[in-house]
């Protein structure tokens, strides 16, 4: 058996500063149109049901290629029933920051042919991530499917949130068969498909201040991202935020889009630790790191989280992919949520004492 088994230490994340002085009170947004995405071709993310693929690539390459990431040849198969598969060469190569870095396994980029060739099965995706477990034991995939749900959970209050889907990958060495192993990971939606589906386009300019988001779509991606227990996340850097500019609603404002959430209390990771330039000791202590909004713009927001409780707890409790005791913990963390801030006064007061005033 190929060990994965590495012993990982404690990384503490970057800290990411929503301020940046200078910046002019308008955004510059593209205008171009993003093209339209093939509808031939297998359709990752038609469906919530886990899927089942096969992963054939070379495993030893792939790990040495960590420090100086290429694409490599591989073979994806899907496997779309019970006795029924389409397969295809594809590229990928490892990504991320610091799951690249701290984990034994990184996770990995897929990138498809995009043509318009019809014998290909799957088309016209171009490049998707897969997320993976840090190593093979039991505790880091659920670590994994913890972050798939919390992206579940992200589905529920806003369409401006990346599809994801969860699936059972069996990684096939084609160099070594006993490096090969079976484990859950989850795919992202390409950010042009995601921007595309919500007739918008994705906004790469830089220096972007939250101040400068639609604030109803800026107050809840802080009050989710507070919810769960993320501060890792920031506007300017566009770190875990991408912003996308409408194309249907005129506005000179963007609408922020949340990802990567292994850093936040719900997850809970072993690796995860807040800021050192934050007061919080553990990232399961909430601390509201987004703007400051007045109670006019903040109580719908407020107000909208709190008619989702249910259903937001009810999508953990139902999940039937993680044991009992751990959909328990998350449930009983989001939760203190709910418990803490019975009266919507309370939290305002709560958000306004860390909120940015720029």
């Amino acid at each position: 058996m190929y060990n994965l088994l590495m012993f990982l230490s404690m990384f503490c994340t970057v800290c990411y500063s929503q301020e940046i002085s200078g910046i002019k009170d308008t955004i510059r947004f593209m205008t171009q149109t993003t093209a339209t995405s093939s509808d031939k071709g297998f359709d990752f993310f038609a469906s919530e049901e886990p899927l089942e693929m096969r992963l054939r690539f070379d495993v030893r390459e792939f790990l040495k290629s960590r420090n100086d990431p290429e694409y490599l040849d591989a073979t994806l198969t899907v496997f779309t029933g019970e006795h029924d598969s389409v397969s295809q060469h594809i590229k990928l190569k490892v990504r991320g920051n610091m799951r690249l870095e701290s984990c034994a396994f990184p996770p990995i980029m897929l990138k498809f042919k995009d043509n318009k060739n019809e014998s290909e099965p799957i088309q016209g995706h171009g490049t998707i991530k897969l997320v993976t477990p840090c190593n093979q034991t039991k505790s880091y995939e659920n670590y994994v499917i913890r972050e798939y749900l919390a992206y579940r959970l992200y589905n529920l209050l806003t369409p401006y949130s990346f599809k994801t889907r969860l699936v059972k990958i069996h990684y096939s060495d084609v160099s070594k068969r006993d490096r090969s192993f079976t484990a859950y990971g989850f795919l992202i939606e390409n950010e042009d498909q995601m921007a595309l589906r919500n007739n918008a386009v994705v906004i790469g300019t830089r220096n972007i201040t939250q101040k400068q988001m639609i604030p109803s779509e800026m107050a809840r991606v802080a009050v989710f991202n507070y919810m769960i227990g993320n501060t890792d996340w920031s506007v300017p850097y566009q770190h875990n935020i991408k912003i996308l500019k409408s194309l249907v609603t005129p506005s000179d404002k963007g609408i922020p889009v949340a990802y990567d959430f292994d850093y936040s209390g719900f997850v809970n990771t072993p690796y995860a630790a807040p800021c050192e330039q934050l007061p919080i000791r553990e990232v399961t202590e909430r601390y509201y790191t987004g703007l400051c909004f007045s109670e006019e713009e903040m109580r719908p927001i407020l107000d909208e989280f709190s008619g989702m409780k249910n259903e937001l707890l009810r999508t953990i409790h139902n999940f039937e992919y993680l044991p009992d005791y751990e959909k328990k913990r998350m449930e009983v963390y989001v939760s203190s949520y709910y418990k803490q801030y019975r009266r919507p006064e309370v939290l305002l007061s709560d958000l306004n004492r860390t909120c940015k005033r720029f």
